[in-house]
């Protein structure tokens, strides 16, 4: 992610792909405050894969010693020193014009003297913080509403993230910075196609052990293997199944309690919580690798879920079980 240092700052400066510099606080992303600043002095902009910057203010922008012209696009290069108003204390440095990005980065705090040091984490799709292994947040985009969430282990309420929203875990305290999008919408970047052309199929071992899962749409077969959160899933695909035999109208269909799934599965809540979210990551992930887009595969309702999806198949030792198409 692109991001300029300054003798004044001891952290670089993320660039958002509009990203607005001046005195005016309550309108740009970068705070210069300084007499000779303009309200808005200048802007960073990502246009067609090329960072530009560009002159807004009456005391003039210069890089590398030069003035540039006002209100024209100028190209950055790696290295360049960008000063305004001509004052050397108010200087930055470029030092990355990779593609912006939404990301995490460390603030400092009383509890994490070494925090500084951590480095910024680039958001794509699906994170368990601080690790996998011992998650205390998972933060996820969902595709169809475009945004970000937030749910923590003991608390299953997915909670919206908005651009500069504070989030603590592990002792220390880090900040959304939503840059990939200039308009300032929900900015992970994707194709935008959001794809409900996929079928999944599991297959269930005939004594319950072993459950895989394979995805099927007019472009590939992709295999996601043999998983402990796929029973999960696939148990989640069961009580859709019953719901259709029955014939519940389709917005009632599959959903069941944390609680039930606690007691079918012998699991306790916080691991059925995890199983959850890693199992929908691993369907993100695969789908990413794909260039393809789907709405999450569990949906969450106020202590419920259910499977999401409406193609579906669950073979038990290879015979069918249950069939969302016939149902």
């Amino acid at each position: 992610m692109a991001y300029l240092t300054s003798g004044n700052s001891r952290y670089p400066l993320y660039l958002k792909a509009f990203h607005q510099f001046g005195r005016l606080a309550t309108a740009v992303d970068t705070l210069v405050d300084n007499p000779e600043i303009s309200r808005i002095h200048a802007v960073i902009e990502w246009i067609d894969g090329i960072w530009y910057i560009r002159d807004l203010s009456k005391n003039g922008v210069w890089v590398n010693g030069d003035s540039i012209s006002p209100n024209k696009l100028y190209k950055l290069a790696v290295k360049d020193k960008i000063c305004f108003a001509n004052k050397k204390n108010i200087t930055f440095v470029v030092e990355n014009l990779d593609e912006p990005k939404d990301v995490l980065i460390p603030l400092e705090s009383e509890s994490s003297a070494d925090l500084p040091n951590a480095k910024p984490i680039l958001l794509e799709h699906y994170h368990f913080l601080p690790s996998e292994n011992s998650p205390e947040v998972i933060i996820f985009y969902d595709v169809v509403e475009k945004c970000w969430y937030c749910e923590t282990i003991a608390d299953s309420t997915p909670t919206k993230l908005y651009d500069g929203e504070l989030l603590e875990f592990s002792h220390s305290i880090w900040k959304l910075i939503k840059g990939a999008d200039a308009a300032e919408k929900e900015t992970l970047i994707s194709d935008g196609n959001v794809s409900n052309d996929i079928c999944y199929i599991f297959n269930i071992s005939q004594d319950e052990e072993l459950t895989e899962l394979t995805l099927k749409n007019s472009r590939a077969d992709i295999d996601c293997e043999i998983r402990s959160h796929h029973y999960l899933t696939a148990l989640l695909a069961r009580y859709k199944g019953q719901d259709q035999k029955a014939n519940m109208p389709e917005h009632l269909q599959g959903w069941r309690t944390i609680e039930q799934l606690t007691k079918d599965i012998g699991l306790s809540e916080n691991h059925v919580n995890i199983q959850i979210h890693r199992a929908r990551k691993q369907l993100a992930d695969k789908l990413q690798s794909e260039g393809i887009s789907a709405p999450l595969l569990i949906e969450r309702k106020r202590g419920r879920v259910r499977f999401a999806a409406t193609d579906f198949k669950v073979f038990k030792g290879h015979e069918l079980e249950v069939d969302s198409m016939i149902a």
